[in-house]
């Protein structure tokens, strides 16, 4: 008698056994399936501070469980001015409000910066239609990349007038913002196109001025997360 309950007993812990095995099994699957879905939006760099949250009225904000709500400050790219290909003065103010891709390069460069803008014309191609995107590529060899020179190369990349600006300016300045503004690591040096030979970054930047990501300019994958990146920032500008 007690032999046959051991036996019952055990057929039972043998069929929940072979239940749940495989249901565990879809389970794990399905997770996992449904965590690939899941889209991670792109964050944003160099928190610098944070101070209280206000509503429209200027009232202190609170949350659900009435503890104050903070705001966090990020680092903004700081303002510049340089000239762009069409011989015009550019203001970085112009970007306010839109969603932009950065990088610095050089028009005699035989290396990396052909691959790069070959790469940001399928950036260009990708968001013609979107007048909320522009793309900003900083000469840092302004002594040869003269406006002229500009002119010839973007005529060259098949950049739009008003989309895709190719700036020059003054040497130091130019190095300065990629150093600190965009917080790119570059060699030590002068300034010179040396400093930035081998910075393969594009840089993305939001309507605020805020630093979105760091792409490899010379992959097409990288390239390709960035832009997928520049939907979902979009998608969130435009509600």
């Amino acid at each position: 008698m007690a032999m046959n309950k051991k036996m019952a007993i055990s057929s039972v812990v043998g069929v929940i056994i072979a239940v749940l095995i495989p249901l565990s099994a879809v389970l794990f699957f399905k997770f996992k399936e449904q965590a690939r879905k899941i889209v991670e939006f792109p964050r944003t760099y160099y928190p610098i501070g944070w101070d209280t949250a206000h509503d429209e009225s200027g009232k202190i904000e609170l949350n659900k469980k009435g503890n104050i709500m903070m705001d966090t400050f990020y680092h903004s790219v700081p303002p510049f001015e340089f000239m762009s290909q069409d011989g015009q003065l550019f203001k970085s103010e112009s970007l306010k409000g839109n969603l932009y891709v950065a990088e610095f390069f050089f028009s005699s460069c035989p290396g990396i910066c052909p691959i790069m803008n070959g790469n940001m014309q399928r950036v260009q191609k990708e968001f013609l239609g979107d007048d909320n995107v522009k793309i900003v590529s900083f000469s840092i060899d302004p002594e040869r990349d003269s406006i002229k020179a500009l002119k010839i190369y973007a005529d060259k990349m098949n950049a739009i007038s008003g989309k895709w600006y190719f700036l020059t300016g003054d040497k130091q300045s130019i190095f300065d913002l990629g150093k600190q503004g965009y917080k790119l690591t570059t060699q030590q040096g002068d300034g010179g196109s040396k400093d930035f030979e081998h910075s393969d970054k594009m840089i993305l930047i939001d309507a605020d001025g805020h630093i979105r990501g760091y792409y490899n300019g010379t992959d097409s994958t990288s390239v390709k997360d960035m832009m997928g990146d520049m939907v979902l920032i979009l998608s969130r500008m435009k509600k």
